[in-house]
């Protein structure tokens, strides 16, 4: 298996968003991986429930696929630094405390997240351009990029960047206006639930769906496109800001989208009840 010889659009499931056969999750990815998932494909056909870290308002064309999917979420991580990946900041919730509400732009790539050294510094400058305050964590591949390839260039004086944040803490902040982020799943969750617009920049495997989710089905998010150097320029990301910070409906939208979304996990939510009915068939 490689990538697909004919690129185009298909959709796997009536009401499902389209997706592009070049951003299909496999491409990219050697035989070993390939023949890896295909195994995994073979395998989950044996379970007779597949638990789901999803929503069901959120996505109710999958859950029509099969009965054999459950929706058990959104979950989500504990506020514990336990459970963090690396060592959270937590000095950037007191500088939000000082920021004006719906006024920080926060860019989030997650783990693994890694932009080269040109679309680093357009987004860099992009930032510079807005003339807002930001919050940018950058993972350890990315730091030194940004604090000494262009110095002079960068300024970031309307900013903070930190190498690792409590990443709910900070969707759930009142200083918080929009969400720039690689659309993996956990993000994509955290974000919903906490009613925040997204600027969605996927990277890889299915952040392209779900960013599809986010800005055709969900429409709580603007996508931002590559220019024809395949790179997100600085003044594609200051016109987007400016454009999600003007749409009031993309905020309406995502604040319902959350308390919709939240009703699953309370008690007689859609969520919660097949959590009880998972258990009590598993006793």
């Amino acid at each position: 298996m490689g990538n697909p010889v004919e690129k185009k659009e298909i959709q796997l499931y009536p009401n499902m968003p389209m997706m592009d056969t070049e951003n299909f999750p496999w491409c990219g990815l050697d035989k070993t991986v390939i023949d890896h998932i295909a195994q995994e494909m073979q395998t989950i056909k044996l379970g007779e429930w597949w638990l789901c870290n999803t929503a069901h308002n959120l996505e109710p064309a999958a859950f029509s696929i099969s009965p054999r999917f459950l929706s058990i979420g959104p979950l989500m991580a504990t506020d514990s630094n336990e459970s963090a990946l690396f060592q959270e900041d937590t000095t950037c919730l007191d500088w939000l405390d000082h920021q004006p509400p719906q006024s920080v732009i926060y860019v989030a790539f997650g783990s693994s997240g890694v932009l080269d050294h040109n679309q680093l510094k357009e987004l860099a400058l992009g930032l510079d351009l807005l003339n807002k305050p930001f919050l940018w964590v950058v993972n350890s591949c990315n730091n030194n990029r940004v604090n000494n390839s262009y110095s002079d260039e960068f300024h970031g004086s309307k900013g903070r960047i930190v190498n690792w944040a409590p990443q709910k803490k900070i969707l759930n902040h009142p200083a918080i206006a929009c969400f720039v982020s690689h659309c993996g799943w956990n993000s994509s969750m955290e974000g919903v639930c906490s009613g925040v617009p997204f600027l969605c920049w996927p990277l890889v495997k299915d952040q392209f769906v779900n960013k599809s989710y986010i800005c055709d089905v969900w429409k709580v998010g603007l996508r931002l496109d590559k220019d024809e150097n395949g790179l997100v320029s600085k003044e594609e990301i200051a016109k987007k800001v400016e454009q999600l910070f003007g749409d009031e409906g993309i905020r309406a939208r995502s604040l319902k989208l959350k308390e919709l979304t939240l009703n699953n996990v309370v008690e007689g939510g859609h969520s919660l009840e097949n959590l009880k009915s998972f258990i009590s068939w598993a006793e």
